[in-house]
């Protein structure tokens, strides 16, 4: 109850107070878009801030990512995080224009190869990125998260930056005592495309 002054009377109002557990907000069902860390978005430990992030106790790996890419050659890009204390665990990734005037843009396409991960776009629906589902939020093995992307670059001459943020979830449906962590990869345009 609070109480609001009208005139010279004080009158008693209800409030009510509607919360979101954050838990509900970022999810096993994916974060929001735009929580990979790059071009100055936040990451996921923008919520699950408990713990240093990219905690010396685990590792986030991007790999499959080309050193030079060919426009519309696919590329199976894998994403793994560890962590001892891992039992469910969730990542964000983008690919984008790295340079020039398109730098932030979106670069190439991703698409899922199972159902544990689903490309979804930002508000205005200009960048892409690929994260996990619900379903690729349990592991099959405690301490350690997997998922397979194909991305396809697209055709330019401009290096293209990636961006992941990870999660490795405790499993108590709360966004604290997790362990959030961050890499970023370059490709390069082959030599053909420059």
């Amino acid at each position: 109850m609070s109480r609001v002054r009208s005139g010279g009377a004080s009158i008693a109002v209800p409030i009510l107070v509607y919360t979101v557990p954050l838990a509900l907000l970022a999810s096993a069902n994916g974060p929001v878009p735009a929580r990979t860390g790059g071009f100055g978005e936040m990451t996921c430990h923008q919520c699950h801030s408990n713990n240093p992030l990219n905690d010396p106790s685990g590792q986030l790996t991007l790999s499959g990512i080309p050193e030079s890419y060919t426009p519309g050659q696919q590329y199976l890009i894998t994403v793994t995080v560890a962590h001892p204390q891992l039992v469910r665990a969730g990542f964000q990734l983008s690919a984008r224009l790295a340079t020039g005037d398109g730098a932030g843009r979106n670069a190439g396409v991703f698409r899922p190869v199972d159902e544990l991960t689903e490309v979804v776009p930002d508000d205005g629906g200009r960048i892409m990125y690929v994260q996990h589902t619900a379903m690729g939020a349990s592991v099959s093995m405690r301490g350690s998260g997997r998922w397979n992307i194909e991305w396809t670059p697209p055709v330019t001459a401009t290096p293209i930056s990636f961006h992941l943020a990870a999660n490795a979830a405790n499993g108590d449906g709360l966004s604290r005592d997790d362990f959030v962590y961050t890499a970023t990869a370059t490709s390069q345009p082959t030599a053909a495309v420059r």
